[in-house]
């Protein structure tokens, strides 16, 4: 196994250079691109990147969606000693000039004008970025600044010819230990922390993940989560490296399920969302069935759903039960999986954030055994994984190979192994929290392993919001936001497992006092006067102002105003006025799945 990625890469372009490595979209036929083809383009884009006087140790963004451009991008700046800087095209241009900022990025990838319009806002305020290539030119004028990706291509070409041997002296270059990348994490409080990863990390993983979820140049994987996302990175992009497996991109996330029905995939990966979007469907599809055919499938999934206790027992169902089920799979389950575009999976994955066992146990009953992984950005993605022929529903399985876990006094779940990353780019404190003098990295979640060395999460440390779709959000940081207006005293915002986020809101009792005399507002008690239109409105404009400064994924989509503040006395609050969100959830827990 190589030691770094770019070796990697190349054995892989040697092993199998007329094989298909991607396929896309383009006039309704799915293109391919081999391994030969993109070999060239990563030799190109290195070069380019070359002449731009990127050089070994410098940081380069992504702000991109998934597409074939990002993963060139990706192993040209590795190859050269880069280190890679993924941003979510989600991010608000505060949160890109961040990122881009606090990484000393020297160029950015930026698929289109509307993410070079978040860099032009505060270019002034980058002094370490000296150019940006847009890969997509629409709208686009290039300058001293802006230069489109075909003309990064054409610089790598002049720079190629110039130094033939320029890269490939980088290439010798790159040790394991070297960074290959910085991903950006929200922490509990203040800007989000870049988590570093070595080559070293992500090949140990890659050789690891591929014991578990073998794969070859005949599997197929969809690249459809953002590759900002570790789990999407390591699946389709670095584990594709190794296995030689087909990525295909999905057009958009609106196109996922024709997208799937067309490819096929072998290894799926999704975030609890898609598969609750999935069952959904199922679900619907189910109760608008004639009343007979409705009951029929029904009954064969309660059939299925026995089989999986039975399967999870470590037992099975009686000779004529089993013959009852296969009769339901070859006729109606088969059917869903078609109409999935799963009827060929080889290993089906769902992680990024805590799934319903229910939810799970129901795939299980219609031949679709979703493994659940659990691991975090910062030991690279995998901490452990349900082996597919050995599930066990409501755990996320045994560590993965060269991995330790054990749990700390404290129930916290303590990792050591080849996937663990140095800690947090020029953050020597968060470091020494997140590692400790053994070396075991705290994840902050409370787990317990069982006889068979299971691992089950059973809370979490960190008051980190990890949403239904797999994102991290720092509910503080929103919550402190929120704050900023004088009419609001307090907010909680809650969304672990959820699809959007919501929040719970108390009002400044003196200043919306004030506001409601000098507008005359009749009232007659404070309780009264938080849900008066005009005072319902105060809050709307915060929640917008607030909004407008977050990604998509961190806005605040709905809220109640409650009738008072917390108070200590109702154990709302601690003697040192500090919320406690445990007991808001469970006291306010009507109003919450309200909002749902």
């Amino acid at each position: 196994m190589p030691g770094t990625v770019i070796g990697m890469f190349l054995e892989r372009t040697a092993a199998t250079p007329e094989a298909v490595a991607f396929r896309v979209k383009a006039d309704d036929q799915w293109m391919p691109i081999t391994w030969k083809e993109y070999e060239r383009d990563v030799r190109r884009v290195a070069g380019g990147l070359r002449s731009l006087g990127v050089d070994r140790g410098d940081k380069v963004a992504i702000l991109s969606l998934n597409r074939p451009e990002w993963h060139v991008a990706d192993i040209a700046i590795e190859a050269l000693g880069g280190v890679t800087v993924p941003i979510y095209v989600t991010n608000s241009p505060p949160q890109v000039s961040y990122i881009t900022g606090h990484s000393e990025s020297k160029v950015i990838f930026l698929e289109n004008a509307g993410q070079l319009q978040k860099i032009l806002h505060t270019r002034n305020d980058l002094p370490h970025l000296v150019k940006a290539v847009v890969i997509d030119m629409d709208g686009v004028t290039t300058d001293d600044f802006v230069m489109s990706y075909e003309d990064l291509l054409l610089a790598g070409d002049a720079y190629n010819n110039e130094q033939p041997w320029g890269v490939e002296e980088h290439i010798k270059l790159v040790e394991p230990d070297d960074l290959a990348t910085l991903v950006y994490t929200s922490g509990t409080t203040g800007p989000p922390k870049g988590a570093m990863l070595t080559h070293r990390n992500i090949t140990f993983t890659v050789d690891t993940l591929n014991r578990v979820l073998p794969g070859s140049t005949d599997d197929r994987k969809l690249s459809y989560l953002p590759l900002s996302h570790i789990a999407e990175r390591v699946t389709s992009h670095f584990l594709g490296i190794y296995q030689g497996a087909e990525t295909w991109f999905a057009q958009s996330i609106d196109t996922l399920a024709a997208d799937l029905r067309d490819c096929k995939p072998t290894i799926f990966f999704g975030v609890p969302r898609v598969w609750e979007k999935f069952y959904t469907g199922i679900t619907a599809m189910l109760e608008n069935l004639p009343a007979e055919q409705k009951d029929m499938a029904e009954q064969a999934i309660q059939l299925g759903l026995k089989r999986v206790e039975a399967t999870q027992a470590g037992t099975s169902l009686p000779p004529e039960l089993e013959e009852k089920y296969q009769e339901a799979d070859q006729r109606l389950f088969a059917l869903a999986r078609g109409a999935l575009g799963l009827d060929q999976h080889k290993a089906l994955v769902s992680g990024a954030a805590p799934i319903n066992p229910d939810v799970l146990r129901f795939f299980h009953a219609i031949g679709l055994p979703v493994a659940e992984v659990y691991g975090q950005t910062e030991d690279n993605g995998p901490t452990s994984i349900n082996r597919v022929d050995k599930i066990k529903i409501g755990t996320v399985g045994p560590p993965i190979d060269g991995v330790q876990v054990k749990i700390a006094d404290d129930g916290e779940i303590l990792v050591k192994g080849g996937n663990v990353g140095p800690g947090y780019y020029k953050d020597p404190i968060a470091t020494k929290e997140l590692i400790d003098e053994d070396g075991w990295m705290h994840s902050g979640d409370i787990g317990e392993l069982d006889e068979d060395n299971y691992l089950r999460i059973t809370d979490r440390k960190k008051d980190l919001i990890i949403t239904a779709a797999g994102k991290n959000i720092a509910p503080q940081v929103i919550e402190n936001m929120l704050k900023y207006s004088p009419w609001i005293s307090q907010s909680v915002v809650i969304g672990d497992r959820r699809p959007y986020l919501v929040a719970i809101i108390t009002l400044d009792e003196e200043k919306v006092t004030q506001f409601a005399q000098q507008k005359s507002i009749a009232f007659s008690s404070f309780a009264e006067l938080t849900q008066h239109p005009d005072i319902q409105q105060l809050v709307e404009h915060a929640v917008h102002e607030v909004n407008q400064q977050l990604a998509r994924v961190e806005q605040i989509k709905k809220w109640t105003v409650l009738d008072r503040d917390f108070l200590q006395e109702h154990e709302e609050m601690t003697p040192t006025m500090k919320v406690r969100r445990k007991a808001i959830n469970e006291k306010y827990a009507d109003a919450i799945e309200s909002m749902y």
